[in-house]
């Protein structure tokens, strides 16, 4: 197997490991929501609304801010996991294709973590909020439900009776699950992109023939035409992807604008023309020497 061969196989098994993990980390996130969801609705149940009272609202009130809490809580703690795992697959999506090609890849050393942990803070801070303003809305919500005189069921309809693995909550729980996933697909995709970034500029000064390309990964259910067009697009280590008219230095820039990075499911990867993993003629002749025939694929 020819050098690129490998060095391109390496490249998109990595790519498959950063949008399974991407899954992963969205399943993880609505089962959290999910649990959530169920004690809500395991409290609605314990109210006659033909007998409620202040007193058993404020109770209620209280039990769901405490779900939300302790859901905001979890996923933090859950995505600050992933968000690791996923800035160093991005490094090894650098440094493991280098190897595979038999390059020299002993000069990198550790990544820098001072960013991710930046990212980390800045996603647990939206989770909070996320959480906060959620419980709000439910609680809103149930408390309209209650003087509008409807019955449990019909508010727990409202709320969301069940969790669809393939299209999220129903109900108010939709967009709450939506945002969620959102922040934890989004951020861990960030830190990954930044880890290859960081790990290609180090990798280019002793490889001075290495490129990243753009790859989107079909996962968004409404794909952006302008990313779809991206796929396959090469440039310099330190030169932007031109994405939709904007430049992105890589997928998720916290420099471009929202509409552009925001749901983002692309990943950049490391890339060497055609040409530059064949053995040249010199090495050409050694083999030859050594009876090792090489045909470039």
């Amino acid at each position: 197997m020819s050098a690129q061969t490998q060095f391109a196989a390496k490249v998109k098994d990595l790519i498959a490991q950063s949008k399974n993990l991407s899954l992963h980390a969205r399943k993880q996130v609505l089962e959290l929501l999910d649990e959530a969801r169920k004690k809500i609705i395991g409290d609605l149940r314990g109210i006659n609304p033909e007998s409620f009272s202040a007193a058993q609202l404020n109770t209620l009130k209280q039990s769901i801010e405490r779900a939300m809490t302790q859901f905001g809580a979890q996923a933090t703690s859950t995505i600050d996991a992933l968000e690791t795992t996923g800035y160093n697959l991005g490094a090894r999506t650098v440094a493991q294709p280098l190897v595979a090609a038999g390059l020299e890849s002993s000069m990198l050393g550790q990544v820098d973590t001072a960013k991710l942990k930046i990212v980390q803070g800045y996603t647990a801070d939206l989770i909070t909020g996320l959480s906060r303003d959620a419980a709000a809305k439910v609680n809103s919500t149930i408390q309209r439900s209650f003087l509008g005189g409807q019955k449990v069921d019909d508010i727990i309809k409202q709320i969301g009776r069940a969790l669809d693995d393939e299209k999220g909550f129903t109900g108010l729980f939709s967009p709450i699950g939506r945002r969620a996933t959102s922040i934890a697909m989004n951020e861990i995709g960030r830190v990954n992109s930044m880890a290859s970034q960081a790990r290609m500029e180090d990798a280019v000064e002793h490889h001075p023939d290495l490129q990243k390309q753009w790859h989107h990964l079909a996962i968004a259910m409404v794909p952006r035409p302008g990313h779809i067009a991206a796929d396959g697009q090469v440039v310099n280590v330190d030169e932007p992807f031109i994405v939709e008219g904007e430049a992105l230095m890589f997928p998720r820039d916290p420099s471009g604008s929202a509409e552009n990075t925001i749901g983002c499911h692309c990943m950049q990867a490391p890339y060497f023309a055609e040409d530059v993993l064949k053995p040249n003629d010199g090495q050409k002749s050694l083999l030859d020497q050594l009876g090792i025939s090489v045909k470039a694929a």
